[in-house]
Formats: C-alpha cells, sequence, structure tokens
C-alpha cells in the first residue's frame, strides 16, 4: 500500500504532503464548502500579526499572462481576534494548521509568537514569513537582510512551536539566508514567496496595481521555485523543505517533491479550482506510484 505520510523534523508528522499556501485560503474554514479540509498534510492561514491590519489601496490583484500579480497587504484581524473568532473552527473540525505570522519589526514577530503561546494542538506549527518590507529598513525585505533574519530567528527563540521560514527568491543570497535560518534553530524552510513584478494596464498604460507593482505568483513562478528548492536540497540535505510557486496539477506536485521538498503548498491554482489542492491529494500516490515509488 501506497504511503502518502511524510516528515517536516522530528515533530511534525503529516498524512500527506499537500498544503494550502499562505494567502490563498482564508484565516479559517473558508473552503470547507468545496471539501474536507481535515483529509489535507495542513492548512496554513494568511500571515497574522498581532495587531490588525487593512492592507494595500485596490486594485489588488491583476491578471498578467499566466501570472498573477497581487499587492494586498497583508490585510489581518491580529492574532488575538484570530484565536477568538477563527481558530476555534479549525480546531473543532480537526484541521491541522500552521499559522503564518508577519510583522513590521523583528520586535513584531516575537511579540506574535507570545500571543500564540498555548493555542490548541491542531496547530502543528508556525511560518514566519520574512518576505514582506521592513520597516526598520525600508529599502530591504527581512529575507534580503542575513543580519536582519538573524534577528527575528532571535527573537523567537523562546517558541515552542516548530518554525518553518518562508523565503524570497527576489535575492542572489537566498543560500546564506537559508544558512542563517538553519544555524538559528529553524524546523525547514518554505520555499519561495511571490517573485517582484509589475504589470500594466493596456488601455492607459500605467501600473495595474494600487501599490504599483506586486508579488508574482501562477504557473510563471514554477521555474523559480523549483531552482530554489533544488539548490537548498543539494546544500542542506537534511533540512525540511516545503515547495511553494506554480503548482497548478499533480505532476507539478511531483516536481516539487522531486526536486527535494518534503511537502507542497497549492496557492493561486485556488482561485481557478477551490478544489485543487484535494484534488491533488488525492491524485499524488497514484502518480507517484506510476513513477515506481511505494512512498513519498
Amino acid at each position: 500500500m501506497f504511503d502518502t505520510s511524510t516528515r517536516l523534523g522530528p515533530a511534525v508528522d503529516l498524512v500527506n504532503p499537500v498544503m494550502t499556501a499562505s494567502g490563498t485560503a482564508g484565516f479559517s474554514t473558508e473552503l470547507a464548502g468545496y471539501f474536507d479540509m481535515s483529509l489535507l498534510g495542513a492548512f496554513v492561514t494568511k500571515s497574522l500579526a498581532h495587531f490588525d491590519t487593512k492592507g494595500n489601496a485596490a486594485p489588488r490583484v491583476a491578471g498578467a499572462n499566466s501570472a498573477l500579480l497581487n499587492s494586498v497587504g497583508l490585510t489581518g484581524p491580529g492574532i488575538a481576534m484570530w484565536r477568538t473568532t477563527h481558530a476555534p473552527r479549525l480546531e473543532k473540525s480537526n484541521i491541522s494548521t500552521i499559522v503564518s505570522i508577519w510583522g513590521q519589526s523583528v520586535g513584531d514577530y516575537g511579540r506574535a509568537v507570545d500571543e500564540l503561546d498555548g493555542v490548541g494542538s491542531f496547530v502543528l506549527g508556525l511560518e514566519l514569513n520574512v518576505s514582506c518590507p521592513n520597516i526598520e529598513d525600508s529599502n530591504k525585505m527581512f529575507a534580503h537582510s542575513l543580519e536582519s533574519l538573524a534577528e527575528i530567528m532571535d527573537a523567537t527563540a523562546h517558541c515552542r512551536l516548530p518554525r518553518f521560514i518562508k523565503l524570497s527568491p527576489n535575492t542572489h543570497i537566498l543560500m546564506e539566508a537559508i544558512e542563517v535560518v538553519k544555524s538559528r534553530g529553524a524546523t525547514g524552510v518554505v520555499l519561495v514567496n511571490t517573485a517582484m513584478g509589475l504589470w500594466l494596464d493596456s488601455t492607459v498604460l500605467v501600473p495595474s496595481l494600487g501599490a504599483k507593482g506586486g508579488g508574482m505568483s501562477g504557473p510563471s513562478l514554477a521555474p523559480i521555485a523549483l531552482r530554489a528548492i533544488y539548490d537548498c536540497h543539494a546544500n542542506f540535505a537534511d533540512l525540511p523543505i516545503i515547495g511553494v510557486g506554480g503548482i497548478s496539477t499533480t505532476q507539478g506536485a511531483i516536481a516539487a517533491i522531486a526536486a527535494g521538498a518534503s511537502a507542497i503548498q497549492i496557492g493561486t491554482a485556488s482561485f481557478v479550482d477551490p478544489r485543487i489542492a484535494a484534488r491533488i491529494a488525492r491524485e499524488l500516490p497514484f502518480e507517484i506510484a506510476k513513477a515506481g515509488f511505494a512512498s513519498v
């Protein structure tokens, strides 16, 4: 019988390697009307901070050939409100969950960890989204500064949950960034976040998004994500990798796993088909078996 389970470090076991991607499946059970979310390896929340946020000016999303651009702006209710209004539904439905957190400063990450202390056992770990602007150095993302990454890892070192660090593909120091977070206790890495992009409205020839530029996702991101996964596994073979970026088919999921990912996330494809993560989870065992393997 095919073994669909996968392990992300010593403390995180998933029934299968398929997860949702942060920002594409809401804060709780928004997809439950389409499939049984408890059948996924894990659901990943939209990124939460210890404060509530309103997001960027509209338009927030725009199509760009085979890509999607977004500048939603990490809008969210804040962790305290999430624990009160959203988390209970996930716990009641027995949905394995990874909570994505972010901050505008290094200290915000430590406070986010504090506010999630004692959350229910349905939460398997935290995803630290460090691929967002750093207001302490407006010219860099946290993920583009080895010093900032080290500070965030130190600020969250007291976290009692496994930490998965979501990194940016928009830098030439990605392997160095992985080395920093690994050396400071990261359980694993999430590769990759969106790539920086911009699109012009063809009628008025101005940027399509209210924030001008945005994050590029969708099928066009897949080769970038695969390269990051492959290089990471080649350099850090014992570090669990969650692969994300442009996966929209079962074959795409298999490619990310073959490149070195222990689990994968489905993001933008869910906007086209909200059932896509469940379908890939269902098809994956058969397709991997066809390739001649008995387990993930």
